[in-house]
């Protein structure tokens, strides 16, 4: 019977678990979507890592079967016939020396390939024949600058006794070959390659040399990787290729080696998978307890409105037992269906979370992603209403029975958890908000004593726990012992709502009435505003120092490095003409190296004051003593003038003004005011890394372009030309175009930003936290308002009372909101500071493992910015539309009773 009530009460008063529904469903959605996201992030990287697996399988021979070409062909013959291989190929090696004087010989590597080798694939340049006793020499060998077409190379063949000469080959150079690089490593791991036709020319020579001959022979062996492979089952396609293995084995018989190029890969993912799938859970962590918080919130207050039911289902005979298997078996039904609408909105959604890539593709959705999901709805249901149900079947028959009462704790509040937890989150927050690295800190002590050191690694172990935790016990302890413990938080919000009169001071009364409440929705919401912030900042503040690093390794939009011997003034000329329709300004600047009077090394660049500052990426930060312009109006005025490095001017007690003596070049002092400082101070701070203070810096100086062309006959400097590229123009093409011109160390933002690594778990965790946070959200919102249209719909009788008494439309709207209002804007601002003294902890934390010119920072761009606001105004549009609604329904039916009366 219970099994059979608890059926048809979910059926029939769905409304009620409607709350609860929601929230399993987000979480189920947001579960199936990291799922799917670890999924197809583990294709795309096994999908790279087979690209790079040029060759699937390999059999080398050894004994008798190496010496006999026709062995050879017959095997791969055989091979080829098996089911699912493709095609294969006889390749052979053979290392020679080669003479190119009397005292100079190159170590190089003839390489014997079929007519329908798939090395032609990759040959750029690739003749229409290869004829007998011809080769081609790899473009861009060692081999290729001593040889010209037409030219003969002598080979030598060693023979398998030495009462045999060995047997020459003399082969004609008939051109050289491009080959590009991936094909280049599949087929040979030198650069020194002379290409032949091994039917042509090296065979005759595998069967005449015999067993000791030094030729190394391979059958290559491609096989049907869409047969074979499916990225969605790795276990199964591990097997067929392993399978397949065992049957080309078996054809091919003794004397060989088969090497599976395929099984590594496969391998490899399997543990990627199960890894990147761990990692976007542990991530997704906040994004869970969020939603059991929300749901245990919003159980107690659906148990709330079931009273009158619970006492009538007591009176009729039901054991307490059979009303908590009832709730608990309701619960798991709407666990159920929450998770089974989760995985069809995890799959409709699936565009969200693969960027597009696999839109509706139903292989995303795999057998363990749906049940994963759905038991997964089903826990997170258990768990969030398991103490509110047994709560609520434990309850008295005769207080059931009166109707509006909340239910709150029957125990007396205890401050002792609230109190420990506050401290502890108190202390993380206050790590965060002063920047400092405990663990780093810890590690410069170094105490001789054992307890002492116990000690310390214990405050270590405590600390790396309270960086996760930290917050949530900062929120959690906060929020009950200020709104559940004390009546401060009231009379905070009493003393705000004073202008609203005898109205304010009614909010307050009902805000004192229910303070656990208030306290579990006031963390709920301070612990998904902290989190957003949290999240989005670091995104943001990792975002803007890959693209600031980026440009500070380039220095400008485009940057052209040049040999010493380049003429920079010419190659800046040539350039500017060829590209000037999308460059604004262009400027070089010349690397050399200078001494101090003591010695020491003193790395400049000497630049054009004027148009590096309108063409070179710098920033405001990385120069002290004097602004930037003033010190490079210095430099523009004064050719004896030196922008220092921080560094050298701090041990040789420098200033502004002051003099530093340099030799240019051994003979010549120069004398140059300092007219500024440039780069950072590396020294020990509390929490950071030691840098050493090197004699010659950490970073440059900057001085002249005018001074250094005085001297430039006596110094060795590195020219790099820097472009900046019109707004609406495109780099990369910039870059191209100066690249035709025969130009090398050519360097772009757009290209390097582009080519910047990032694994597949950084890119996939990053995605997950973006998305997380929208779901965080959303769940929150929801929470808030079914809590808050639940809330009202519990006082709908003081609602009526309230209206019967003369308060109009716009004060019974007053009331609620002022009492609402109250707890999100609280909630709001409190999660607001710590979210930001979080970001700041861990930017700060991040800075002090690290030295260099670009260092993070706090930001939040437009899109960043955006994305936090429409958080947060959906948050305040969950607490106020519910309230307008059921005050203007309230309204509505209140008329409609007096009218028909």
């Amino acid at each position: 019977m219970p099994l059979a009530y608890a059926f048809k009460r979910v059926i029939r008063s769905w409304q009620l678990f409607t709350a609860l529904l929601i929230g399993i469903i987000l979480a189920s959605t947001f579960f199936a979507g990291i799922n799917i996201k670890a999924d197809t992030t583990a294709k795309k990287a096994l999908e790279e890592a087979l690209k790079d697996v040029y060759v699937d399988m390999t059999i080398q021979f050894t004994g008798y079967k190496a010496a006999s070409s026709s062995l050879i062909l017959s095997t791969a013959q055989k091979v080829a016939e098996i089911e699912d291989v493709t095609g294969t190929e006889v390749v052979s090696w053979y290392g020679s020396p080669i003479s190119i004087s009397e005292t100079e010989t190159i170590y190089a590597e003839v390489l014997g390939i079929q007519e329908d080798s798939r090395l032609y694939d990759g040959w750029l340049n690739k003749p229409e024949d290869l004829g007998e006793n011809e080769t081609y020499i790899v473009q861009d060998s060692h081999l290729a600058d001593y040889f010209n077409v037409g030219d003969l190379i002598q080979i030598s063949f060693a023979r398998e006794s030495y009462a045999y000469e060995p047997l020459t080959l003399n082969l004609t150079v008939k051109g050289f070959a491009e080959l590009d690089e991936k094909t280049l490593q599949a087929f040979s791991a030198y650069g020194d390659v002379l290409i032949v036709d091994w039917e042509k020319t090296l065979r005759p020579f595998i069967d005449k040399a015999g067993l000791y001959t030094g030729i190394s022979t391979k059958i290559f062996v491609y096989v049907n990787r869409d047969v074979l492979i499916s990225t969605w089952d790795i276990d199964g396609s591990i097997e067929r290729i392993q399978n397949l293995e065992v049957k080309i084995v078996n054809t091919v018989g003794g004397g060989v080696y088969v090497h599976n190029h395929l099984l590594w890969p496969l391998m490899r993912h399997r543990f990627t998978a199960m890894f990147l799938r761990t990692a976007l859970i542990v991530v997704s962590l906040p994004v869970f307890f969020m939603a059991w918080y929300m749901g245990t919130t919003v159980s107690d207050v659906s148990f709330n409105l079931r009273r009158r039911e619970i006492g009538l289902l007591l009176t009729k005979g039901f054991s307490r037992r059979q009303l908590l298997f009832t709730f608990l078996t309701e619960t798991l039904l709407i666990g159920l269906i929450g998770g089974a609408i989760g995985v069809l909105f995890g799959f409709l959604l699936n565009p969200l979370f693969t960027t597009g890539e696999y839109s509706f593709d139903p292989s995303v959705l795999g057998v363990y992603t749906i049940a994963a999901t759905i038991v997964f709805g089903c826990i997170i249901a258990f768990l969030s209403a398991f103490r509110s149900a047994k709560k609520a079947a434990n309850m008295p028959a005769v207080q059931a029975l009166r109707e509006y009462i909340y239910i709150e704790e029957t125990k007396p509040y205890k401050r002792k958890w609230p109190l420990v937890a506050l401290v502890l989150g108190t202390y993380k927050i206050l790590v965060f908000a002063f920047g400092i690295n405990v663990p780093q800190i810890i590690m410069q002590l170094r105490p001789g004593n054992f307890i002492i050191m116990l000690i310390l690694v214990i405050w270590a172990g405590v600390d790396f726990v309270l960086t996760f935790i930290g917050p949530l016990l900062f929120f959690w302890g906060f929020t009950k012992v200020l709104i559940q413990g004390s009546f401060k938080f009231q009379e905070l919000t009493a003393r705000i709502v004073r202008f609203f009169s005898e109205l304010g001071a009614l909010a307050t009364k009902n805000v004192r009435r229910n303070p656990a409440r208030t306290a579990a929705i006031a963390f709920l919401l301070a612990l998904i505003v902290g989190y957003s912030v949290q999240v989005v900042g670091q995104l943001a503040s990792e975002e803007d120092y890959i693209v600031r690093k980026a440009y500070a390794d380039v220095g400008a939009d485009v940057s052209v490095s040049l040999s010493m011997l380049d003429n920079a003034s010419s190659a800046l000329e040539t350039i500017v003409a060829n590209v000037s329709d999308s460059i604004s300004n262009a400027t070089v600047e010349y690397s050399f190296t200078m001494e101090t009077a003591y010695g020491e090394r003193l790395e400049a660049r000497a630049v054009e004051p004027e148009t590096w500052l309108k063409t070179a990426y710098y920033e405001d930060g990385w120069f002290s003593g004097a602004s930037v312009s003033e010190a490079f109006e210095k430099l523009a005025s004064d050719p004896n003038t030196i922008i220092l490095e921080k560094n050298v001017a701090k041990k040789l007690d420098l200033n502004v003004g002051d003099i530093i003596h340099v030799y240019i070049h051994p003979s010549q002092t120069l004398d140059l005011k300092v007219a500024g400082f440039f780069g950072l101070e590396a020294v020990k701070q509390p929490g950071q890394v030691y840098i050493p203070e090197y004699p010659s810096g950490v970073f440059w100086s900057y001085v002249p372009q005018i001074l250094y062309e005085q001297y430039r006959e006596h110094v060795y400097a590195s020219p790099r030309i820097l472009l900046n590229v019109k707004e609406n123009a495109n780099a990369t093409a910039v870059a191209e175009q100066i690249r035709s011109l025969g130009y090398g160390g050519v360097e772009c933002v757009e290209e390097r930003l582009k080519e910047t690594p990032r694994s597949a778990i950084q890119s996939g965790t990053q995605d997950v936290q973006r998305l997380g946070v929208v779901f965080a959200v959303l769940a929150a919102s929801a929470g808030t308002a079914l809590v808050s249209a639940v809330s009202m719909k519990e006082r709908s009788r003081e609602a009526a009372i309230m209206s019967v008494r003369g308060l109009s439309y716009r004060q019974m709207l007053v009331v609620f909101l002022t009492e609402n209002l109250a707890t999100v804007v609280f909630s709001m601002i409190l999660g607001l500071a710590v979210g930001f003294i979080i970001v700041h902890g861990n930017i700060c934390a991040a800075n002090s493992q690290a030295f260099g010119l670009v260092m993070r920072r706090i930001v939040f761009p437009v899109p960043y910015a955006v994305l936090l606001l429409s958080c947060l105004a959906l948050i305040f549009a969950s607490v106020i539309l519910p309230v307008v609604i059921m005050c203007r329904r309230y309204l509505t039916k209140l008329e409609r009773m007096v009218r028909i009366r």
